[in-house]
């Protein structure tokens, strides 16, 4: 018996000695392919593990291998007995079909689902190396983001930005009781470098999102722990210097996994200093506005001057650091059942309004000598529990329970006043959400499952003399007797995959919303209320049919409806728009629903040839926008010591949007191709008490990308344009938001068009260490975004060095 087992254990070790491996590898990201599928003649076949590895040794070696994966080129290769080997495979560019998660929080094919959708892979942003994960976006060429400082960046989707837009981390809304409906930085705290992918769905989704997505989703997906496939501990590092000469950029990064086969930890640290942001030297000629920075504040014996710049094309205040963390366990407790930790925290220094700072003045002076945010904290914690086992009810269930801390501080000072406004908001979110999918007679899939949101808000303020301490009371942003929103959602969403060739899906969501605002001490503002409450239920839905032949054509039409609740911001907020406006509260506020059709079209020719076209149309009710408004029978109202209109958030009766999304990619050969992007959108809104026609805000001119893309064995490269068309006068909204004092015009508002012409590099010196090389805006151009309130970079070098491990 002995000796059997020794023979046993002897051939056991024998075999193992002579196991063949083959590693698959990203030819781009280097980074290890998992699932692979690796097949040989008599189509006997093996995947490739976690760290992109397979045992071949049981296949048939004779004659070429295959290797196919999901968006890569199927690759022929020959492996010589007893050789171990690696390969590496190229992405596709030209692909009709992608695994995508956003659509129904689920993973499941893009050809299935009847929505317009950009993926974003962990490849794509380590090449396209962004600074904040606003640039990430606006790197897909159909993302418009506006900025008002440099540590900012709103991204607008079809004609929505800010609270009418969904911001979503790990199945996490960021969205809050106090997303506001002018711009946004939100985004900001979301680090580019902890991602794994992220997912644009564009128009309205509420049936799974539930309130903001009225112009669609962008969601996050942070990387996750990984364990090991054996006993082993899993040991994987990424770290990550970049150097930015616009801004003087310096960041470093670190993420590492330690994993074993039941536990696994990531963690993740990024750092980065911003110095005051470089614009363009090819100035404009001929508009009233160039954007030259002339002056900026300093102080001299405790008292605020006015200073030339010693250079206008140097933006000064616009400097501030940033620094994000995130720590991820994964712990397996059975074959089907896993849970995950997800801490993340991020914060930065004091944040100063460029746009403020340098763009408006009073008497022929500037009018702040300091404008911006405090630092502002970002806290999630996120527990995910996630069971795969099949029963009655459920093929895979998630839940996440998620509290999440926001601080913001808004900090002013008027030139030559020594008192410090300081405003301070606290956000506490609690959140949780169930996920079910079920598989029914094959042909039918069933999503279902419940949201529910707790929003707490304390909102303090205070000004503060400078030089001596002293302190007084000052006017709240929000109801200073704190504020109160929760939700509860329930929604059903289900596909129906009629033939191979055609999918109907369809889904129902109702959510119940109550928010509350107490107006403690009326002493600023004499408003003619105390207490504004506000109850509303939301029945919303979509019906879509997609028609298609996979490599080949894409057809789909798609109904669905989208709301947004009036949130703290809307009903309670008192702020100054522009230097001659004051918003104001308004507690009759009633949602807004959107009811949008599009027509998705996609075809591929010859594998190597693929056309994309959206059209839409939204129809907005009860639309919300700011316009002019009485407070106690006044249409004005001292705020700050000046005499401002008064106007507030209201429903009007209806808005309308309309566009169209173009794209195509060609593949010319294995290392060559071509894509391009062209955005186009329309929108007002109808006054019908004064019976006019208004261009509505936040509709971003026509704007695009196009780019030559070079793949090689080391080497990548991609030279692309970026553009935006004009907007004219007549297509400025006249709520403000739009920021027509910011533009070329600063009386009527226009903004001319403008292009960049840019360059980038990626080059593998090893195997675990790889150079990014980029020069953006080449030409030098100065130019601004669409109601943004800060030039755009000028000509920036940026130097990367990445090492995986």
């Amino acid at each position: 018996m002995k000796k059997n087992n020794l023979l046993i254990l002897f051939i056991g070790l024998s075999l193992l000695s002579q196991a063949q491996t083959i590693t698959i590898r990203d030819k781009s990201s280097r980074e290890p392919l998992p699932d692979v599928v690796i097949l040989d003649k008599n189509n006997m076949q093996v995947k490739t593990d976690i760290k992109g590895k397979a045992v071949v040794s049981s296949l048939q070696k004779e004659d070429s291998l295959f290797i196919y994966q999901f968006g890569y080129a199927t690759q022929k290769v020959m492996i010589f007995e007893g050789n171990d080997a690696s390969v590496d495979l190229t992405a596709k560019t030209v692909n009709l079909d992608e695994v995508i998660f956003s659509a129904n929080r689920k993973a499941e094919s893009k050809i299935d689902v009847p929505y317009q959708i950009a993926i974003i892979k962990q490849k794509d942003i380590e090449f396209s190396n962004p600074a904040t994960s606003g640039d990430l976006l606006q790197n897909t060429g159909q993302v418009f983001l506006q900025k008002s400082q440099a540590g900012g960046g709103s991204p607008g989707l079809r004609g929505f930005e800010a609270n009418k837009v969904l911001l979503v981390v790990d199945g996490v809304r960021m969205n809050n009781a106090i997303y506001r409906g002018g711009h946004l930085q939100d985004v900001m705290t979301i680090d580019p470098n902890m991602l794994e992918r992220a997912e644009v769905l564009f128009g309205p989704s509420s049936t799974i999102y539930g309130s903001d997505a009225l112009g669609g989703v962008m969601h996050f997906y942070t990387k996750n722990a990984q364990f090991s496939p054996d006993d082993k501990m899993l040991v994987k590092a990424n770290s990550l210097l970049r150097f930015a000469s616009a801004a003087q950029e310096k960041t470093g990064h670190l993420d590492f996994n330690l994993g074993w086969k039941r536990f696994a930890s990531l963690t993740n640290i990024t750092f980065s200093d911003f110095g005051d942001l470089m614009s363009g030297s090819t100035k404009l000629s001929g508009y009233t506005n160039t954007w030259d920075r002339n002056y900026y504040v300093k102080r001299f014996d405790n008292r605020d001057s006015m200073v030339k710049t010693n250079n206008n094309n140097l933006q000064t205040g616009t400097a501030y650091k940033q620094i994000d963390l995130m720590q991820r366990f994964m712990i397996k407790t059975g074959e089907h059942l896993t849970h995950n930790l997800n801490f993340q925290l991020s914060t930065s220094s004091f944040v100063p309004r460029y746009d403020r700072l340098a763009g408006d003045y009073s008497g022929g002076k500037l009018k702040f000598a300091e404008n911006g945010y405090g630092p502002q904290n970002r806290l999630l914690a996120a527990y995910t529990l996630n069971f795969d086992k099949k029963t009655i009810v459920s093929d895979n269930i998630k839940v996440i329970l998620a509290y999440q801390k926001i601080n913001q501080e808004r900090i002013t000072r008027r030139f030559q006043n020594t008192n410090r406004k300081i405003q301070m908001e606290d956000v506490a979110v609690l959140s949780a959400n169930i996920d079910i999918y079920k598989v029914l007679a094959e042909k039918h899939e069933l999503r279902y499952g419940l949201e529910i949101t707790n929003n707490n808000v304390n909102s303090v303020a205070k000004f503060k003399d400078i030089n001596t301490n002293a302190e007084l009371p000052a006017d709240t942003r929000y109801a200073d007797g704190g504020s109160k929103m929760s939700t509860t959602a329930i929604y059903l969403s289900h596909a129906w995959e009629v033939n191979k060739n055609f999918i109907i899906t369809d889904g129902l969501r109702f959510t119940n919303t109550n928010l509350t605002c107490n107006f403690k001490d009326t002493t600023f503002y004499k408003f003619p209320f105390t207490k504004a409450q506000q109850k509303n239920q939301a029945l919303t839905g979509n019906l879509g049919f997609t028609w298609k032949s996979e490599d080949d054509y894409k057809v789909s039409l798609l109904t669905s409806t989208g709301f947004r609740s009036p949130n703290v911001d809307d009903m309670s907020k008192v702020f100054e728009s522009s230097g001659s406006t004051v918003i104001v509260p308004n507690p009759e506020l009633k949602p807004e629903y959107t009811y949008n059709f599009e027509l998705n079209l996609s075809k591929v020719v010859q594998g190597r040839y693929k056309f994309d076209l959206t059209g839409y149309y939204t129809n907005l009710t009860n639309a919300l926008v700011i316009k002019d408004f009485k407070l106690n029978g006044n249409d004005s109202a001292m705020y700050n010591g000046t005499k401002s209109k008064v106007q507030a958030t209201q429903n009007v009766d209806r808005a309308y949007i309309y566009g169209l999304n173009g794209g195509v990619q060609f593949d010319f050969n294995s290392n060559v191709s071509f894509k391009s992007v062209l955005n186009y959108t329309y929108g007002r809104y109808i006054d019908a008490k004064n019976d006019t026609v208004v261009p509505l805000d936040h509709i971003a001119p026509l704007f695009g990308q196009t780019s030559i893309l070079y793949k090689g064995k080391s080497v990548d490269g991609e030279f692309f344009v970026r553009y935006n068309g004009k907007k004219a006068t007549n297509d400025y909204s006249p709520s403000g938001e739009d920021n027509a004092a910011y533009s070329a015009d600063k009386v009527l508002g226009y903004m001319p068009g403008w292009f960049t012409l840019n360059i980038r590099l990626g080059v593998n010196l090893t195997k675990a260490l790889r150079l990014n090389l980029a020069c953006e805006n080449i030409t030098d151009n100065r130019y601004r975004v669409f109601a943004s309130g800060i030039n755009a970079a000028g000509r920036n070098v940026i130097v990367s060095l990445r090492y995986k491990m």
